[in-house]
């Protein structure tokens, strides 16, 4: 009797495990699905729109204006302009006489920008350059993310590699030859970058520095943002990829596509509480807003 009891027992607990191991499968094989929906693009007069930044402090976007091309011009026609969380454009021309600012990002009550060979240190709330931190052997300065410490972590698309700005002194941080960084974004533990050649994104450990693809085929890759279910990638050409935080080493899905309208896709950013995402569209002059719908499936 006993041992009818005990094989009860253990069918009753193999098949409570087989369930629970079937609805874990479940949950694992949902997918996700995330669709932008537009919902507001500003005038075109944001003169080569290459980056924004969304500052949650102040309920402001900052753009950069590259001007005149080329790109990488020492020509003093850039800026940085200010407009709210629904587009209206506030101060077209909050800083100038800077040539052509790229990425940014803030730290406390400080701007910075990528320009050309040097990061740009903006005082937010005059709007005046305290500093420029020139980068001597600077190629090609381009998108910029700042850790939560205050350390600033910069790309050098065309010198294929990171740069760190710690204590008000510039100095290499890793050689990544043959990648063409571009879009960089710091987290806690790792650094991500996208290369603009070769598609991948790729993450690297702050202390080891070892390098892990994360996703692949997101060839011209330019601004990284993080959302709860992954991260969203632009390519310059005109194009958004979502990427799934829960895969590995997998390609990445395309959500966008504005090249047929010949709108770039630049240095993106993100409103998070409102889960909408600021695109610069570069030679379209202007930066269009989409607000971030997931479901699962």
């Amino acid at each position: 009797m006993n041992n009818i009891k005990y094989l009860i027992i253990i069918c009753f607990s193999i098949l409570v495990c087989c369930k629970q191991s079937k609805t874990e499968k479940l949950k694992t094989e949902k997918s996700v699905e995330i669709v932008l929906e537009k919902l507001w693009e500003t005038d075109t007069i944001l003169k080569t729109c290459e980056a924004v930044r969304y500052n949650p402090d102040k309920d402001i976007i900052y753009v950069s204006n590259i001007g005149s091309v080329p790109p990488d011009a020492k020509d003093n026609d850039g800026s940085i302009s200010i407009l709210d969380e629904d587009g209206k454009v506030l101060n077209q021309n909050w800083v100038t006489g800077i040539s052509a600012p790229k990425g940014s990002d803030f730290y406390k009550n400080t701007l910075y920008v990528t320009d050309v060979n040097e990061v740009v240190e903006i005082d937010i709330e005059t709007g005046n350059v305290d500093n420029k931190y020139v980068v001597e052997d600077a190629v090609f300065l381009n998108d910029l993310s700042v850790d939560t410490n205050g350390d600033v972590f910069f790309t050098d698309s065309r010198g294929d590699r990171v740069l760190k700005l710690a204590n008000n002194e510039v100095s290499p941080w890793l050689d990544l030859v043959g990648v063409n960084p571009n879009g960089i974004l710091v987290e806690k533990e790792r650094i991500l970058v996208v290369s603009y050649s070769n598609g991948n994104l790729i993450a690297i450990d702050k202390k080891t520095k070892k390098r892990d693809v994360i996703a692949t085929e997101i060839v011209g890759g330019d601004g990284i943002v993080s959302i709860n279910e992954g991260y969203l990638v632009s390519t310059w050409q005109g194009e958004i990829f979502f990427v799934d935080k829960n895969l590995k080493n997998s390609k990445a899905i395309k959500i966008l596509d504005t090249k047929a309208d010949k709108l770039n896709a630049a240095d993106i950013s993100i409103i998070p509480e409102k889960n909408i995402l600021l695109v610069p569209t570069f030679f379209g002059n202007s930066v269009i807003a989409y607000k971030i719908n997931t479901s699962y499936k």
